[in-house]
């Protein structure tokens, strides 16, 4: 009986202890929630086509670039559709963009 008072007693003040920590708890960082994370080196890519292409730079979008047009905004050492496979493959999973690159050597057939 003495020792079931005391865990009462014990037990209510480290009820009111933790629950008034978590009262005034306050969080240490602040998380910026950004539905799309663009990785660093993509990003001067997607910010050269949202400045080409305004307010329709949104999901769905189909974009069709020559070669030389997208060099022209887009920059790269590598002259070739090739070097822009990675930013395509971004473009297409995280924000459902299709970018088409087409070159004046590439033939159909």
């Amino acid at each position: 009986m003495f020792t079931d008072f005391i865990n009462r007693i014990l037990g209510a003040e480290l009820r009111t202890a933790t629950s008034n920590r978590l009262e005034n708890a306050a969080p240490s960082v602040t998380v910026k929630k950004d539905s799309k994370l663009i990785p660093e080196k993509y990003k001067k890519d997607v910010e050269a086509l949202r400045g080409k292409y305004g307010g329709a730079f949104k999901t769905g979008l189909c974009i069709e670039l020559t070669l030389q047009e997208a060099l022209s905004i887009m920059p790269r050492e590598r002259r070739r559709i090739d070097a822009y496979s990675g930013l395509i493959s971004f473009l297409q999973k995280e924000l459902n963009i299709t970018l088409n690159l087409k070159s004046q050597k590439t033939r159909k057939l």
